[in-house]
């Protein structure tokens, strides 16, 4: 995924965050879809986690009861939610969120798929709040963020390299998510 694909789904969820004041972890990503008029249904299936697909023309995404997790399931929401806002539907199909691919596995997922999980990692675990309450294990940010184990180990990847460059609140919308979310990383420190 090129850089400006990365920081259009980064900055989104900085936005999102800011616009729907959302200033605790974890997100409650159905209530946050429904805020913003976005309808979420649970079907009963064997295959993907969950898709979206337009309805009376708008879009409502369908998340499988049969996954696994709770937190795969607030990731595959969260995944949606994304594709969503994005602009990816109607405009790339099929949308159906599986399993992140792993690197080194061989396999190429499409770039809108990879900017919904982009939106999803950033969404569930943004990088400012865990860096400010200094989560950066996978056990403290699944235990913060009420997100997978897998997930969790992706995004502590991320924080390694981010604390690697030095690399938080670097942009204006970092700075703002950070400081809406202060009085929660100043009661949630590690």
């Amino acid at each position: 995924m090129n850089y400006k694909d990365y920081q259009k789904s980064r900055d989104l969820v900085w936005k999102i965050l800011l616009r729907e004041g959302v200033r605790a972890l974890p997100v409650g990503v159905v209530p946050l879809c429904r805020q913003m008029d976005i309808a979420v249904k649970l079907y009963e299936g064997a295959g993907e986690d969950g898709y979206t697909q337009m309805v009376d023309g708008q879009p409502v995404i369908f998340i499988n009861r049969s996954t696994a997790s709770r937190g795969r399931k607030r990731f595959t929401a969260a995944h949606e939610l994304g594709h969503v806002l994005l602009g990816h539907v109607g405009k790339y199909a099929p949308l159906v969120n599986r399993e992140p691919v792993l690197p080194g596995q061989g396999m190429i997922e499409e770039p809108w798929e990879q900017g919904a999980n982009i939106f999803a990692s950033r969404l569930l675990a943004p990088a400012c709040v865990l860096w400010g309450c200094g989560a950066y294990e996978p056990e403290r940010i699944m235990q913060l963020c009420d997100i997978s184990y897998q997930a969790a180990v992706f995004r502590a990847a991320r924080m390694e390299e981010l604390r690697e460059i030095g690399r938080f609140l670097s942009s204006p919308l970092e700075r703002a998510v950070y400081e809406q979310f202060l009085p929660f990383i100043r009661e949630h420190r590690f």
